[in-house]
């Protein structure tokens, strides 16, 4: 992820505020990618999450991350639109001068 800026303007505290930024700004109401399938963490309780390990962060799509960083990385990756414009109408990256860590193709 990215520290700092964001090309809106946007400016957060470290890269968890913004990959939360961009989280905010991408992802659906509905929760559902531009194929329907739905993603979002489920809880430790929801019956997906019971085959994970106790330490795993599970998305309701079956996806399994070690950590809350690898969960934001696929939850970005599968809502990021083409050209990275949400849903204000603004294009939403890290701004130019901040250090890349790749968390979706289409951020690029």
């Amino acid at each position: 992820m990215h520290s700092g800026r964001c090309a809106c303007g946007y400016h957060a505290a470290d890269s968890d505020e913004l990959s939360d930024h961009l989280r905010e700004m991408f992802t659906p109401e509905d929760d559902k990618d531009a194929s329907g399938q739905v993603h979002a963490e489920a809880s430790r309780d929801h019956p997906s999450s019971r085959s994970a390990p106790a330490t795993a962060y599970q998305c309701l799509c079956g996806f399994t991350a070690g950590d809350i960083a690898g969960i934001d990385d696929h939850l970005l990756s599968a809502f990021t639109p083409a050209g990275s414009v949400g849903h204000d109408g603004d294009r939403h990256v890290p701004a130019p001068g901040d250090e890349p860590v790749s968390h979706g193709p289409s951020l690029a």
